[in-house]
């Protein structure tokens, strides 16, 4: 039996579906709302396979409603019931399970029923997922990479990682994601695009909760791994490089394939790019003087030059790299090295190599 709840305004037309519900013999009816707050309240603390869902209500739209519930049970099915043809054509598109246009039909109905009883046989087994922030945004799962259904609805996922489990008012969401849009049609597209978001990960079986507290919103993904959440814990831990630690350290370093969502145009994302490609950069630092002083200069230099991969211009990477190579007595690597570096300080800023730096390479020739 599905166990289901019924919210509409309007009492007739939750008594003529309950009505119908009952008859079809798969529904077990476990509450009858004409108050989405209550609803929402009883959806939160009952077990549920599926909510038949008015989309035009006072206070509270179905489409704002319904990502609430997700919220509390991401396995739930939505079914939109309508009079307006424009809101199913959306709950379409939001890809909820179904939707029924009023008038109710039975057949239309039983076709519902059998689409919710089908999702409910299949078993789903949580996926070994994780989250790639850098280089370019993905989400991948056992199942494959997940594919949202609009750029929007992966941006806003993006920008949830990027506030690493805090509270972010939708206000900023809206202004940092739909900042061309004002007013009620901005929460249209933040509910909408909520929604998607939810759907696209539920499909691969990645299970998160959207917490709601007033109009903040707080995304928990502890399933998940993420590249991005794993390389700033590791740094907060402020752990010292030592041989029990290199090998973390190694790890840690070879997470960064790619600066910080660089392969996605999100223009809130500079904010923190710079700042994590320089916790890399003073990461790559450490880790070369630590096999400096082990002897291992090879190790050394070929850390230093994934630096340069990333940070080409970086003074202190190309400093040494240079002074590693002058010691390793690989004058040939020394003054190549250096003499790239000039060349693009020069084409890039005008600039000439610092005092140390002119130093270092005349100490070779």
């Amino acid at each position: 039996m599905i166990r289901a709840v019924i919210v509409d305004d309007e009492q007739p037309a939750v008594d003529k579906l309950a009505k119908l519900l009952k008859k079809s013999g798969a529904v077990d009816i476990k509450g009858e709302f004409t108050d989405p707050m209550k609803a929402l309240e009883y959806v939160k603390n009952t077990p549920l396979d599926a909510v038949f869902l008015d989309v035009e209500m006072p206070g509270m739209n179905g489409m704002e409603l319904s990502n609430l519930m997700l919220g509390f049970n991401g396995r739930i099915a939505i079914v939109f019931v309508t009079a307006f043809n424009e809101y199913a054509v959306e709950a379409f598109r939001l890809n909820a399970i179904d939707y029924l246009m009023k008038p109710l039909d039975k057949e239309r109905l039983k076709e519902t029923l059998d689409r919710i009883i089908e999702g409910m046989d299949k078993e789903i087994h949580p996926a070994q997922s994780r989250i790639c922030c850098f280089d370019k945004f993905k989400v991948i799962t056992e199942q494959g990479e997940v594919r949202f259904r609009t750029a929007k609805a992966e941006e806003l996922l993006a920008f949830f990682i990027d506030c690493r489990g805090a509270e972010v008012s939708r206000n900023e969401i809206i202004d940092n994601i739909w900042g061309e849009f004002d007013g009620d049609r901005a929460v249209a597209h933040f509910n909408t695009t909520l929604y998607y978001m939810k759907k696209a990960l539920l499909n691969k079986g990645i299970e998160i909760t959207v917490e709601r507290i007033r109009d903040r919103y707080k995304l928990n993904i502890d399933s998940v791994d993420c590249d991005y959440y794993k390389f700033m814990a590791f740094l907060s831990s402020s752990k010292t490089i030592d041989d029990s630690t290199i090998c973390e350290y190694e790890e840690i370093a070879d997470i960064y394939t790619g600066d910080y969502l660089e392969g996605n145009d999100f223009w809130w994302a500079e904010r923190n790019r710079q700042s994590v490609k320089e916790e890399y950069i003073q990461l790559i630092l450490k880790m070369a003087d630590y096999y400096v002083d082990l002897g291992q200069l090879e190790k050394a230099s070929k850390l230093l030059k994934t630096g340069l991969e990333h940070e080409p211009l970086h003074n202190m990477i190309n400093y040494k790299l240079v002074d590693t190579f002058i010691v390793m007595k690989d004058r040939f690597s020394a003054v190549k090295y250096y003499n790239m570096y000039r060349q693009e300080l020069k084409q890039e800023l005008g600039m000439e190599p610092n005092y140390e730096v002119e130093e270092l390479i005349n100490r070779i020739k």
